[in-house]
């Protein structure tokens, strides 16, 4: 009897350790993703990697993992809707499980750089199956004047000529359902030449998830 109730103490604690994350369909978790994904920069791990890379964060330690660069790989943030993982030094990843009819669509966001190089973002869509969506028919990425409130043509053209190849970075926000994307271009324009610009130019872009595709929120 004791045995019992010792088992049902334990699998109350863990009910509660979940309660105030988004209940999903059970079918697929960002743990799952994070192992079964077949992406090119998740091959950095083995399979077995990854699921021992799991099983020490559930136990409550960082376990530094060596990929097949003979780097150091580790997970940042695991939890039943989101994973965060740093797979290198300039490189991290985040798996996020997007509510979708009756199933959910699985969205990474690859994201490179550092102080040197500027941040920029990869965002793919996936089934259950881990079958790769248009990336088009979930999010339509923005332009670089969806960054600007120009006050005239000058200003806009002083914006091209400045940032000829924009860079954007994207965070997930697993609790509103939001990505927030934000253009880079600071870290590799001189102090001088992004205050020129910077007066008229948006410090965020933020997409929410209604179900079907994220939408960009006007302010």
């Amino acid at each position: 009897m004791k045995k019992i109730l010792s088992i049902l103490l334990l699998f109350c604690g863990a009910f509660n350790s979940f309660a105030d994350y988004p209940v999903l369909p059970d079918t697929v978790t960002a743990s799952d993703a994070f192992v079964k994904l077949p992406l090119e920069t998740l091959d950095l791990l083995s399979t077995s990697t990854r699921m021992d890379m799991l099983d020490f964060f559930a136990a409550d330690s960082v376990y530094k993992a060596v990929n097949s660069m003979q780097g150091e790989s580790f997970l940042k943030k695991v939890r039943p809707d989101y994973l965060e993982v740093s797979l290198t030094p300039v490189s991290v990843m985040s798996i996020s499980m997007l509510p979708y009819r009756k199933g959910e669509i699985v969205m990474t966001a690859y994201t490179i750089g550092d102080n040197d190089e500027a941040f920029d973002t990869d965002i793919e869509f996936f089934d259950g199956d881990y079958k790769k969506l248009p990336r088009d028919r979930f999010i339509r990425l923005p332009e670089l004047d969806d960054f600007f409130s120009y006050p005239d043509k000058k200003a806009r053209e002083r914006v091209e000529e400045l940032i000829p190849f924009p860079t954007v970075k994207y965070v997930s926000d697993p609790d509103s359902l939001t990505l927030i994307a934000t253009l880079t271009c600071d870290q590799i324009m001189s102090p001088e030449d992004m205050a020129s610009i910077k007066k008229f130019m948006k410090s965020r872009l933020v997409y929410k998830w209604n179900g079907r595709k994220f939408v960009l929120q006007k302010k």
